[in-house]
């Protein structure tokens, strides 16, 4: 799958989130992106490869939603 429509395939992910639900984007080896819908903002945490705790990386509108998918495909 190419890295165009991975990114397609979780903008497409985020976009189907209902308030209250989560989901991975970018998921690799028990780490990448964890995103939580708070009624109309998405809350984007990092989950580090090797554990430890999630990390804060910011809150996005629904607008903003490729730059936080660009912001997780950033990270690999």
């Amino acid at each position: 799958m190419s890295k165009w429509s991975e990114k397609d395939e979780s903008l497409q992910k985020l976009r189907n989130l209902k308030p209250s639900q989560s989901c991975s984007v970018q998921w690799f080896r028990d780490g990448g992106g964890e995103v939580h819908r708070v009624y109309d903002v998405y809350v984007l945490f990092e989950i580090p490869q090797y554990g430890g705790k999630p990390r804060y990386i910011g809150t996005y509108g629904q607008n903003q939603l490729s730059e936080l998918v660009d912001t997780v495909y950033s990270w690999a």
